[in-house]
């Protein structure tokens, strides 16, 4: 992940300042947390490119310490996990998060959700899927208490909640505060502190 910087066209602030050594101590956590996650993960092998395979395991351990940071408002006693899109991301998340525990509560993936089981997921993942399919999925759950997770650069500045963006050899974490808000999300200010703050466009018309 890379230190916060200012992006042209986005909002980029700290509601809760932290001192500097403790914001330190809070990146350190996290970033062991991930470290650790991926230890984990490594212990089977995954068929992909070395560099694909570390890119896909990195979201998925962020995905992963995403839940432990975000504070839904409905107290469900699992975490669903849904995948919209294509590719191997999915059955990655299937393979390394199902039947793990996050805060006590047991991870279910699902892949290619329905529209009944969307409304179910607490987490939805739009892997590579078409845009016109992801704008449509995130019309379909606006509003609901679901956290939604995209890997482009335009996924938070059309509407959804968090961004898990490839910049260099590093993946950003992007965060669009007012989808969050809609879907009556409480996002720790921990997590916002090592983000990229930004703020929604309107959408696109194809």
């Amino acid at each position: 992940m890379t230190s916060p910087t200012h992006i042209p066209g986005r909002s980029r602030y700290r509601p809760f300042p932290l001192h500097r050594g403790r914001r330190k101590m809070m990146k350190r956590r996290i970033m062991t947390g991930v470290a650790c996650f991926l230890a984990m993960m490594f212990l089977s092998p995954v068929p992909l490119s070395a560099q694909a395979r570390d890119e896909r395991a990195v979201k998925v351990a962020l995905v992963f310490n995403l839940t432990k940071y975000v504070e839904w408002s409905q107290n469900n006693s699992s975490l669903v996990i849904g995948f919209v899109g294509e590719g191997s991301m999915g059955e990655l998340l299937q393979k390394v998060l199902e039947g793990k525990s996050s805060d006590s509560r047991p991870i279910h993936v699902v892949l290619s959700p329905s529209d009944e089981e969307l409304k179910k997921c607490n987490v939805i993942y739009f892997g590579d899927a078409q845009p016109r399919k992801v704008r449509a999925t995130l019309e379909r759950v606006r509003s609901l208490n679901i956290l939604t997770v995209g890997e482009t650069e335009s996924f938070t500045q059309e509407g959804g909640i968090v961004g898990l963006v490839r910049t260099g050899e590093q993946v950003q974490i992007q965060i669009n505060q007012e989808a969050a808000r809609e879907s009556r999300l409480k996002i720790s200010s921990r997590l916002l502190d090592l983000a990229v703050l930004v703020k929604p466009q309107p959408l696109a018309r194809n």
